[in-house]
């Protein structure tokens, strides 16, 4: 299984998230599930890099990727990564919606 966390502060915006565990829905290599949430957790990560110039924290082995964005973020910027975030999310959610039974998805304050 699959388990994503989004992270969010008191206001409700997305400050990180991380995703852990493999779907096990075909043989490795096989896994649409599996590369389906990877492209879109990956895909995110690299836009706050390259095209919004963050310099987010994060962590990638196998099953497991974690993001962070800096704290301090100019409103401007911080709003952009946000939108990158949430549609990463919507992507998460129509997986999700596909394949259930392989994703757990929890959206918390922290």
């Amino acid at each position: 299984m699959i388990k994503i966390y989004i992270h969010r502060d008191a206001h409700k915006n997305i400050i990180g998230y991380t995703v852990q565990g493999h779907a096990n829905a075909a043989a490795y290599g096989e896994d649409i599930v599996c590369a389906s949430i990877s492209i879109l957790a990956q895909t995110a990560l690299l836009a706050l890099h390259e095209l919004l110039s963050i310099d987010v924290a994060y962590e990638i082995d196998h099953g497991w990727l974690y993001c962070k964005l800096p704290m301090n973020l100019p409103k401007e910027l911080f709003d952009k990564a946000n939108l990158i975030l949430n549609t990463m999310l919507i992507g998460i959610k129509g997986t999700q919606g596909m394949y259930g039974r392989y994703i757990e998805l929890h959206d918390e304050e922290v």
